[in-house]
């Protein structure tokens, strides 16, 4: 008779799912059926648990956020020949308020019980590490269950694993391991960038750094390490994912001091500062409702992502070469982030990846921006090396120039000189003979060619110039100190000029070098107008956007069409003569493009030319 009832026992547990069965003297079972009911009330009995509808589900599972309350049922069969002593480990005991083990005969009798209360002062008699265990035997051909009730605060999931002494005792000793490792990384890391920013005082690093001690902070109770080696338990090192909050805040802050986001991009600079008013946000509600600010961080946080996806792509656009590790670092965090929070809402099963998603990504996102930070030190370096060198390089030809400078100078007094001097003997007509008039005309063009090559030697040496100096000026000032310089020369030509000029209108930049900027574009009309009968050049200022844009237009027929693109480059012939623009625009260019950030250009007229210059 009791081998038909054995027999009958055992087909009957055949179709039971969630049976574990016991065949062999070694046990170690982490992957198994077990039954679960989800305590909606929190009140529940043991009493009245039998009733209950339970779903079957896995050892270790994700139930979601809302849920605080479970009971969990592992029906076991032992089919060896002898009693076996089992420890049933509940790997995430850390994170739980309570743990209550019922264990029961086949009958549903009783046998053993066991509560664990997290805030009791005898809690570490119950725990060993992070996990709460549960001994109990097993002997021959018996079956029995074990009823599970746990509380948690929020994020409910748990890990369950089956073993005898000697694996129980070797699963304490080595499943914690890969969390201490990875405390040690960061927290290396952590320390030894803040010792870069006391000797350099860059702010990146002292961001850098306390993302890596947050990070740090959070990995350490996240992965139970807290709990294993300090034998910590309870709300308070649950309140440990504070330091999830500020870990986005300090890589925001991180971001706008590597890319300069507060001078570059502007818009970027200030989705970064709404991103942290929002965390800092939850961070106060928090301190007044921590387990709903704890629920609502998985919505932040999938914002957070957003925003510095949005961000890295955006700066990306905009032709920054060092986002690409940022976004690169992004997008594994991104990954490893979004499947992490779906298994906390109960949307994808355990795993050891979706557990410790987050943390997988910090790590290696933080690795990556180390890389990054580094990188950006280097490139300043060079740059720094290339700046020394230019600078040398400037000096050495600015005290050239200096020599060069005072010969040009020594030039205008005697070429002034023959230039009146010619200008009055054919006014008074006292040359009659024609040799005498075309020596004066040879006279002339030497002049011109001479006054045209010490204009080229100004333009050179103010291009290159150290030591400019920024400032605020009125554009009809420039105007009116360029054409002072030139005025001999417009004279000479009977060339009229019509001002335009808002005595209002101001400009900051470099003002001398304007100044040669419009003394070359004067000197490219007076030429071009050296064979008309009527002579005008019409210079005019305007507001456009905050921009002054200055126009200078002459008569002179225009510039012909295939030479309007190459007209900024160096050495042009601008119209049939040998003469053309030197080095006196292509600098020009240079100037108002690179030193003050506005734009030049030329485009013909009906009549002539006209150069536009935006400041």
């Amino acid at each position: 008779m009791r081998i038909i009832w054995l027999f009958l026992l055992v087909f009957n547990f055949s179709f039971a799912q969630s049976l574990v069965t016991i065949d062999s003297d070694e046990v170690s079972i982490e992957n198994f059926e077990v039954e679960y009911f989800i305590d909606t009330t929190g009140e529940l009995k043991f009493e009245d648990i039998a009733s209950m509808n339970f779903k079957v589900g896995k050892s270790s599972d994700t139930l979601g956020a809302k849920v605080t309350n479970t009971w969990v049922k592992v029906k076991l069969f032992n089919t060896t020949n002898k009693t076996q002593n089992l420890f049933l480990h509940q790997d995430l005991g850390y994170t739980f308020l309570d743990i209550r083990y019922f264990e029961v005969d086949n009958q549903n009798n009783l046998l053993n019980t066991k509560e664990l209360n997290i805030y009791a002062d005898d809690v570490k008699d119950y725990m060993y590490g992070a996990d709460s265990i549960f001994q109990f035997s097993s002997k021959p051909q018996e079956y029995k269950t074990i009823y599970i009730n746990q509380t948690t605060p929020a994020y409910h999931f748990y890990s369950f694993s089956i073993f005898n002494e000697k694996n129980s005792n070797n699963y304490l000793v080595y499943q914690k391991v890969d969390g201490i490792l990875f405390v040690g990384l960061l927290l290396a890391l952590a320390i030894y960038n803040l010792f870069i920013y006391f000797s350099s005082r860059y702010k990146e690093y002292l961001y850098y750094s306390l993302y890596l001690f947050c990070a740090t902070v959070w990995i350490f109770y996240m992965y139970g390490s807290l709990a294993h080696y300090l034998h910590i338990y309870g709300l308070i090192p649950f309140k440990f994912n504070f330091a999830l909050m500020f870990i986005p805040i300090f890589l925001a802050l991180f971001v706008q001091a590597v890319f300069d986001t507060k001078q570059y991009y502007k818009t970027e600079h200030k989705a970064l500062n709404i991103m942290n008013v929002i965390l800092l946000a939850n961070f106060i509600y928090a301190l007044i409702d921590f387990v709903q600010a704890i629920q609502l961080l998985s919505l932040v946080l999938n914002y957070t992502l957003v925003v510095f996806l949005w961000i890295g792509i955006s700066i990306y656009r905009k032709k920054n070469k060092m986002i690409k590790l940022f976004l690169l670092a992004h997008i594994f965090y991104l990954i490893f982030n979004i499947y992490a929070i779906l298994f906390y809402l109960g949307m994808v099963n355990y795993s050891y990846i979706a557990y410790h998603g987050v943390g997988i990504g910090i790590i290696l996102e933080a690795l990556m921006l180390s890389y990054l930070l580094s990188y950006k030190f280097k490139v300043m370096e060079d740059e720094k090396k290339e700046s020394q060198l230019l600078l040398l390089q400037k000096t050495k030809m600015a005290d050239m120039g200096e020599m060069i400078a005072n010969i040009a100078h020594q030039w205008r007094q005697p070429l002034a000189t023959i230039s009146v001097s010619s200008g009055i003997l054919r006014e008074r007509k006292l040359l009659d003979k024609l040799s005498d008039k075309n020596f004066i005309d040879e006279l002339d063009h030497i002049d011109s060619n001479l006054l045209h090559m010490s204009q080229t030697v100004e333009d050179f040496l103010t291009y290159f110039r150290p030591n400019k100096i920024k400032e605020d000026f009125y554009v009809k000032e420039a105007v009116d100190k360029a054409l002072l310089i030139i005025g001999n020369t417009l004279y000479k030509s009977e060339i009229k000029t019509k001002i335009d000029i808002n005595e209002s209108d101001k400009i900051f930049g470099l003002k001398d070098e304007y100044v040669q900027v419009l003394i070359s574009i004067l000197s490219n009309a007076i030429h071009a107008l050296s064979t008309k009968e009527e002579k005008i050049i019409h210079i005019k200022s305007e507001k456009f956007n905050d921009k002054i844009v200055l126009s200078i237009e002459d008569n002179a027929g225009g510039i012909k069409e295939e030479l309007l693109p190459k007209i900024f480059e160096p050495y042009i012939t601008t119209k049939h003569q040998s003469v053309g623009t030197g080095l006196g625009l292509y600098i020009s260019k240079n100037i108002i493009q690179n030193s003050m950030g506005g734009d030049i250009s030329v485009k013909n007229t009906n009549n002539g030319a006209k150069f536009t210059i935006i400041t």
